[in-house]
């Protein structure tokens, strides 16, 4: 990251190359939408550019630091788009969960249906596979309160997949 800050273009496109698949995944299970995931992912990474010295390797991992950012930004995208327009289908979703048990676009709608922060704390703990602790960070919550979140997430998913389509 100092390598970053210090404008060299080699180390930043080693972190987006290594970054950028886990940050456009969370971003598009967040959103059901593959063009606001996209324009999430693109901003992250341009902040990463632009903000690479206020990163702080005693606070955060890079990876917690790169999620909290796309969290914010997705949440944002989510708000405003509830304010404009109901929740939309999520069909044109290409890339989807990997559930055996599920179509893995009947997991993402049932995903959507979740409230925000459940939706979040599930996607950030399986799929992006980061520990409670870093999920805590990442949504300025206590370890408590993700496993909170966390069970009730499961709960509703396992709901919402039980009642038939």
């Amino acid at each position: 990251m100092r390598r970053v800050a210090g404008g060299d273009r080699e180390a930043y496109a080693s972190l987006v190359d290594h970054h950028l698949s886990p940050i456009q995944a969370y971003s598009q299970r967040m959103t059901g939408n593959p063009a606001s995931a996209e324009d999430i992912t693109q901003e992250v990474f341009l902040r990463l550019w632009l903000k690479a010295a206020d990163f702080d390797a005693s606070k955060a991992r890079l990876t917690t630091w790169l999620h909290r950012m796309a969290h914010n930004l997705a949440i944002d995208h989510l708000r405003k788009r509830q304010r404009e327009a109901p929740l939309e289908g999520v069909e044109d979703f290409e890339s989807a969960a990997d559930d055996e048990t599920h179509d893995p676009a009947r997991v993402l709608q049932a995903l959507m249906q979740l409230p925000e922060r459940q939706r979040s704390a599930l996607t950030l703990t399986y799929y992006q596979d980061l520990s409670n602790r870093e999920v805590a960070d990442i949504m300025g919550l206590g370890t408590r309160a993700v496993e909170s979140l966390l069970v009730r997430a499961r709960s509703a998913l396992k709901k919402i997949l039980e009642t038939p389509s």
